[in-house]
Order: C-alpha cells, then sequence, then structure tokens
C-alpha cells in the first residue's frame, strides 16, 4: 500500500538521525518489516543485531526467538529500536519487558507505535478482520508510563505523518493526537542515577563571646 510506504518512509526519516547518533558496542533493532534494520545507519555503532515480527508468536533474523524471550545477556545494547512490531505479537507488555533487560544503564530506545486513535485505525481493523488476534494498538502515554515503571525515562516524543487530512477537496488540519503514528525517545537510568547521595550535616560554627572594653578588662 502507497500511503502506508509513505508513512514508514517519514518515520523511517525521523529515526534515522536518533540512530546515528548513537555511540556503543551494538544495538539491537526490532521490525515489522524484514528490511527496517537495513535502512538505518548506524556509523558509530560496533554491531547491529537485526529481528522482524515472523508470527505473533515468532521474531526471525539473526536469531529466532520469541518475543517474550530474546537470546540476549542482560545490559546488551546501548540502543534499542522498535519499530511497530510490538502490535503485532500477543503480550507486548513482556516484550517491552525484555527491551528494557537487554537495554543497559544510559542506552537509548527509541520505540515507534501507531496512534492509538489516528488515522490508520480504520485501515488496521479492516486488515485484520477475521483473524483471532487484533493489532495491539497503545497510546504514547501508556509507553512513556510503562517505560517509567522499568527504570527507562522518555525524554522527547514526536508526532509523525501528515498533518492534515484531504476531505472533499478541503484540508482539515490534523491536532497531533490524531497523527498516524508516535516516536519515543528514551535513556535508561544509569546506575549512578539510582544511588541516594547522602545529605551533608553541617556543622553549627561556634559563636565567639565579644571582647570586654578595655576599662573592663584592667578591674577584672
Amino acid at each position: 500500500m502507497a500511503a502506508l510506504r509513505t508513512l514508514f518512509a517519514q518515520e523511517h526519516a525521523a529515526l534515522a538521525p536518533e540512530c546515528a547518533g548513537v555511540f556503543g558496542r551494538q544495538g539491537l533493532f526490532i521490525g515489522c518489516e524484514p528490511e527496517f534494520a537495513e535502512q538505518m545507519v548506524t556509523p558509530m555503532l560496533g554491531r547491529r543485531v537485526a529481528l522482524h515480527l515472523h508470527s505473533p508468536g515468532r521474531l526471525v533474523g539473526d536469531a529466532v526467538c520469541a518475543p517474550d524471550e530474546l537470546p540476549f545477556p542482560d545490559d546488551s545494547f546501548r540502543l534499542v529500536v522498535l519499530h511497530h512490531a510490538f502490535e503485532g505479537v500477543t503480550a507486548p507488555a513482556m516484550l517491552r519487558d525484555e527491551l528494557v533487560r537487554v537495554l543497559e544503564p544510559g542506552g537509548v530506545a527509541l520505540i515507534v507505535g501507531f496512534a492509538r486513535f489516528g488515522a490508520w485505525r480504520p485501515w488496521l481493523v479492516w486488515q485484520t478482520r477475521g483473524q483471532a488476534a487484533s493489532p495491539q494498538l497503545a497510546s504514547a502515554g501508556a509507553w512513556r508510563r510503562a517505560l517509567a515503571r522499568s527504570g527507562v525515562d522518555v525524554y522527547a516524543e514526536r508526532r509523525i505523518g501528515a498533518e492534515r487530512l484531504n476531505l472533499g477537496g478541503a484540508q482539515l488540519r490534523l491536532p497531533p493526537a490524531l497523527r498516524s503514528s508516535w516516536l519515543l525517545l528514551a535513556r535508561k537510568r544509569s546506575t549512578n542515577a539510582l544511588l541516594r547521595t547522602r545529605p551533608v550535616a553541617l556543622r553549627a560554627r561556634p559563636v565567639r563571646a565579644p571582647l570586654a572594653s578595655g576599662t573592663q578588662r584592667a578591674s577584672a
């Protein structure tokens, strides 16, 4: 579908500079299409691991695994990018937990999803009619709150897609919440940020008694 390809191109354009600016050992890319990771340029990453959604219970690519059991150690990736894949799995919350687990402290997570009440919702519902599992659409706010509870803080949120809708020749301006998709930029809290600094107790300075006058000293 040409319109969907156009939207994906807009999303890739929004992701590209963010991916290119991350420095680290390796990054994990999970998309809804096999070619997603190939379109991201990451000159400062040592290695890229790419997976894509094959079925609601299976990710394939550089590894084959269930979405809720990523075969990577804790704190493995400096960058984690999730492009729509969570919308096709049966347990997106478990995939989110796995992404948080494999993201290293201080690492960056980039998540793209369809807006829950955006212009694409009717099309998605129509495309998945008759299927046992419907798309797991979620709002950017729900993801932001869930990530924060897991120690990953969103530092920027962007809306992607057409700003105007053509209705019978009239251009209707869409509010941000109704644009096609959202992008969250988040960072995992570092270990140092989780440590509480002990308050420093200040000692009160002793108050010196004023010196007596010369007459008083002489008569003392």
